[in-house]
């Protein structure tokens, strides 16, 4: 299972993304399949794609979901607070929540590649000090 944060979800789906060539073509190197998402993600996919591809950008996102391409990371019970050390450790990025419910995920379930946008993932480490793997 690859980590995939909110930049890529968006990009698969809108045709008129910048990134949505180099990530079509990334999503060909993924060796762990599915991709997974956490909930604070995914809500930021749907918004974007809402906005620039309307109700049907979300439903093709929906779809990856029901056909099992991406698995949707449910928060624990101390998810919110972990998300909030991370922000803190790392206001200066910054990193948002989503990022942060991001490494919280990693830890969680063992998880060590992201598929990412975002430049802040080289910086981020977990609480052990282990880097993700960086698709991007």
């Amino acid at each position: 299972m690859t980590l995939t944060d909110t930049g890529p979800l968006v990009a698969i789906i809108n045709a008129d993304d910048p990134n949505q060539v180099a990530v079509s073509a990334l999503v060909n190197t993924i060796r762990s399949w599915p991709l997974a998402t956490t909930e604070a993600c995914l809500t930021e996919a749907l918004y974007l794609i809402g906005k620039t591809a309307g109700t049907d950008g979300q439903e093709a996102l929906w779809r990856f979901v029901e056909i099992g391409s991406l698995v949707i990371f449910t928060p624990s019970p101390r998810s919110p607070h972990r998300s909030r050390e991370f922000m803190a450790r790392y206001q200066d990025l910054p990193c948002d929540y989503a990022d942060a419910t991001l490494l919280v995920a990693a830890e969680d379930h063992g998880l060590r590649q992201v598929f990412t946008l975002d430049g802040h993932f080289y910086a981020y480490r977990l609480t052990n000090g282990m880097a993700l793997e960086v698709i991007s």
